[in-house]
């Protein structure tokens, strides 16, 4: 393994441990919730814009990946 790919691996692990560990406060996992719902709400709202302005192949994905993020938030990130 070269010199780069370990000190990659080593900046990889050290993100991994800060993570875990932001993640076992309430405050970060509310706080990320709240910004990853908001982002897939502007996509849907985005939609809507698009959709106004004839793109609507465009507005048609934007809304179905905003309201999949959404219901994956919803079902899966129940902690």
């Amino acid at each position: 393994m070269s010199k780069l790919d370990q000190k990659i691996e080593n900046a990889a692990n050290k993100i991994e441990v800060v993570a875990n560990e932001a993640w076992k406060k309430r405050s970060f996992r509310i706080v990320s919730k709240s910004i990853s719902a908001t982002a897939e709400i502007r996509l849907m709202i985005g939609a809507a814009h698009l959709s106004e302005k004839g793109y609507k192949s465009a507005a048609t994905c934007l809304f179905g990946l905003g309201a999949a993020g959404l219901v994956c938030d919803l079902l899966f990130n129940r902690k």
